[in-house]
């Protein structure tokens, strides 16, 4: 178990962003479950596009606060050209020293074959 002498570094869930209004929804539903959870835990959201607020822009504001590192954590299934691009090209400014941990992946019953009926 990690001990930290200042501040945990900030979770920032990176989506992807879309048009559909219930995805957004669903994305602030999963942040406030997981500040429920650890409460302690500074919480963010971060989008790749179509959604504000945008991962430069929440990484921005992390800096502005003072905060000094973030742990990025795609909510993508797999680790395509977003995960292995354009987050870390999105952070690569970023004053808050930043690490990009693996995509969320897909839930495990997603791929278990399925039994016909």
């Amino acid at each position: 178990m990690t001990t930290y002498t200042t501040s945990p570094p900030a979770l920032v869930v990176v989506a992807h962003g879309s048009r559909d209004p219930r995805a957004l929804s669903t994305v602030r539903q999963l942040l406030n479950r997981v500040r429920a959870l650890r409460p302690g835990l500074p919480v963010h959201l971060g989008h790749i596009e179509l959604n504000a607020p945008l991962l430069p822009g929440t990484l921005a504001e992390l800096d502005a606060r003072g905060t000094r590192a973030a742990v990025l954590v795609p909510l993508l299934l797999s680790r395509g050209h977003h995960v292995k691009r354009d987050i870390p090209e999105m952070a690569a400014g970023a004053h808050p020293h930043t690490r990009v941990s693996a995509p969320l992946g897909p839930h495990p019953s997603s791929s278990t074959p399925s039994t016909p009926a």
